[in-house]
């Protein structure tokens, strides 16, 4: 066992106490970001709900025989429009991972809307949404070559693509990632390096319960924080609490221990390169008042109007109150872009891109006019 290792497995599981390493790492939070905690007001667009992987916790994916199917222009449009006007900035594109690699049907929907291919389809959705609203599209691909982060770049400020585990035994059979090939760990990594090569902003993270050892949370943690320490495009870390669902394989899945949760979110901030933030989605979790002083900076996005696509059981905070209980550890909510302030810059944006984003935001990186929160 590595140093790194040895370390982090003294802090999930030693004598150090929960509160003590949630105050070490609210420390390090407050040194870096201050008394702001962060989010990002957005509409979720469903471009599709198909897709080529099947994963054991996913209620999202659905096959062609069973309703999936991929979001008119219009239909987007109306998305983008309602998001738009409830002051949201960002416009968060969820779908499956090139499905017409699987379904035949997905390619004849393509077909039918004039593309080849889910990317194509996707960069043509994003490319009208940036021209025609001041959001700013973010997209879950899934893998993605070099060439279409590049095209991605073109009309987007930012991406995401989750690691979720660095453990191979989830692919074993009857594990979550069994029937899902994209969720090979390599190619995941491989991507994210895509996108440092580009200079494309990504937010990446693990899925938190998917595993079954001490070890192998131990290894996800280890191996993420030196991926993170390695990538310079991975702008946010997301720590997403596994929740089970009704109608998946593992809906009698055991969901992480509050207390475990809270040791892990402090010791990934302990030990991540300070300048990435750190995120935990407020909607799955119970109750947000302890994770508001454990490391975290950024809640995630939150929407006025859609629903959590991917988690649908479980509602957004509402934000008054969210924000009365930030208030509470003397902080303050205050709304990001999907791009954070320090990869706002030529460097990491098109140009065009670059542009948009500086005439929105004020000297901090952060949008000049938001009135949702009030």
């Amino acid at each position: 066992m590595t140093e790194l290792a040895k370390k982090i497995e003294n802090h999930l599981f030693g004598d150090i106490s929960t509160d003590e390493l949630s105050e070490k790492a609210f420390i390090i939070k407050k040194e870096t970001f201050g008394t702001e905690i962060t989010f990002s007001p957005k509409v979720f667009i469903p471009l599709t709900t198909m897709c080529q992987d099947s994963c054991g916790y996913c209620t999202f994916v659905k096959s062609p025989k069973d309703g999936g199917t991929y979001l008119n222009f219009d239909e987007v449009d109306i998305i983008a429009k309602v998001g738009d006007e409830n002051d949201c900035y960002e416009a968060l594109f969820t779908l499956g991972d090139k499905p017409e690699k699987k379904w035949k049907e997905a390619q004849s929907q393509l077909n039918d809307l004039g593309f080849s291919s889910t990317h194509e389809y996707l960069v043509e959705n994003m490319k009208r949404i940036n021209s025609k609203y001041r959001l700013f599209p973010h997209a879950n691909p899934g893998l993605m070559e070099k060439k279409e982060i590049l095209d991605l770049k073109k009309y987007s400020p930012s991406g995401g693509l989750m690691l979720e585990t660095f453990s191979s035994n989830v692919t074993n059979p009857g594990r979550p990632h069994y029937k899902a090939k994209t969720k090979n760990i390599t190619d995941r990594i491989k991507t994210i390096e895509n996108a440092q090569e580009i200079k494309y902003p990504i937010t990446t993270g693990l899925l938190l319960g998917i595993t079954e050892t001490k070890q192998e949370l131990i290894d996800d943690i280890e191996q993420l924080i030196l991926f993170s320490r390695k990538n310079k495009s991975i702008q946010e870390i997301i720590l997403q609490n596994f929740r089970a669902k009704q109608n998946t394989l593992m809906k009698d899945s055991p969901e992480i221990t509050n207390d475990l949760f809270l040791k892990v979110i402090a010791t990934v901030r302990i030990f991540l390169p300070v300048h990435i933030s750190l995120q935990v989605p407020p909607n799955l979790i119970s109750s947000i008042d302890e994770y508001l002083i454990s490391g975290i900076n950024d809640l995630g996005g939150i929407s006025p109007k859609t629903i959590d696509w991917v988690n649908p059981d479980h509602l957004w905070p509402d934000l008054k109150n969210l924000s009365n209980s930030i208030d509470n550890t003397n902080q303050t909510l205050i709304p990001r872009l999907p791009v954070y302030p320090n990869f706002i810059n030529k460097q990491w944006l098109d140009e065009k891109m670059y542009e948009k984003v500086i005439n929105v935001i004020n000297v901090d990186g952060y949008p000049k006019i938001y009135e949702y929160a009030k």
